[in-house]
């Protein structure tokens, strides 16, 4: 299992999955999701560099998550038998 794989994958949803909830928030604004990312992002806001952090932390979390879990699985009983 690759941390370059799965990091990268992890954060190019996370980033799919904050751009499609951005754009949603432009067409409907009655329905806004812009509170669920603040507490989730900090320094997130509807401003141009509020967004452009909120792209950053989500690859950065990405990553964080991707290295938690590739680690997890290597040191299980299962990734060390899939490396034997």
């Amino acid at each position: 299992m690759s941390i370059n794989r799965i990091g990268f994958a992890l954060s190019s949803v996370l980033v799919v999955s904050y751009a499609l909830c951005l754009v949603f928030d432009q067409l409907l604004p009655q329905f806004s999701m812009h509170e669920l990312w603040a507490p989730l992002l900090p320094g997130f806001s509807l401003s141009p560099i509020g967004i452009v952090i909120g792209f950053a932390e989500l690859i950065v979390y990405g990553w964080y998550i991707a290295v938690l879990y590739v680690l997890a699985y290597q040191f299980s009983p299962i990734g060390r038998a899939a490396a034997d």
